[in-house]
């Protein structure tokens, strides 16, 4: 969930995930409890409403006004930019490599800076967002701050990774995304689908991963490995690369 702040009043937190929506108010200060808290299964606009109406059934008033919605990465197209220059210039470089990807069409773009020179944009189709929007708008609610989870636990847990080479490895719903880090730069980022019903998927997707040659990095026979689960607390671990072909 959102990063910690100093909250003046309440605030209402939405998680959208792929498989359903996780829905916190957050009373003033800086703690992390929340007030109350429901949660609703399925997916994007159903999911939201349902969470919301959940936590209107419990007798929980909705405090007017904007709320935080954070976006699962299952409905995102994320990219890393390397640029040194002003947000405005990266906006600019991200809305023209988004184009060439997707071709010209109607999305709503949020840039981020994960370090100085290392931004991450991201991509929401347009008719998504309007969905989520009219389902705020029907509770008397509009969208304030729009992040990606991705921004969210970098931010969390990005400083906790030491290691010069480190992969990165963020389960989601429906797969994981996959980050490369040298020098706790992030230089390469992955969004992998994954059978859920195939236990060895995950392991080969991030060994395929950390085989992928980098420039300027020499090959190492260990490397390591930063998974962040449901819980929350990051673990490390390290994988032998010597025996791979």
């Amino acid at each position: 969930m959102p990063s910690v702040r100093l909250r003046w009043r309440p605030e209402l937190w939405l998680e959208l995930r792929a498989r359903g929506c996780q829905a916190r108010l957050m009373g003033p200060g800086w703690t992390q409890r929340g007030l109350a808290a429901a949660s609703s299964s399925g997916r994007g606009a159903p999911a939201l409403s349902a969470a919301l109406a959940a936590l209107q059934l419990a007798d929980v008033v909705l405090p007017p006004g904007r709320v935080r919605l954070q976006i699962a990465d299952e409905y995102l197209l994320h990219l890393l930019l390397h640029h040194g220059g002003p947000l405005q210039a990266v906006q600019r470089l991200a809305r023209q490599r988004f184009d060439d990807i997707l071709g010209p069409g109607p999305r709503h773009l949020i840039v981020q800076a994960l370090t100085p020179q290392r931004w991450l944009a991201s991509a929401i189709e347009a008719a998504d967002l309007a969905a989520w929007c009219g389902v705020l708008d029907q509770a008397g609610l509009r969208p304030g701050r729009i992040t990606p989870g991705l921004h969210e636990e970098w931010q969390q847990v990005g400083r906790h990774v030491r290691d010069p080479d480190a992969v990165l490895v963020l389960p989601r719903d429906e797969g994981a995304t996959l980050l490369r880090l040298i020098d706790g730069e992030p230089v390469d980022l992955s969004w992998e689908r994954l059978d859920s019903d195939d236990p060895g998927a995950l392991e080969r997707r991030v060994r395929a991963f950390a085989r992928l040659p980098r420039p300027h990095v020499a090959p190492t026979s260990a490397q390591a490995i930063y998974l962040l689960p449901e819980s929350g607390t990051l673990c490390r671990y390290v994988i032998d690369r010597s025996s791979e072909a």
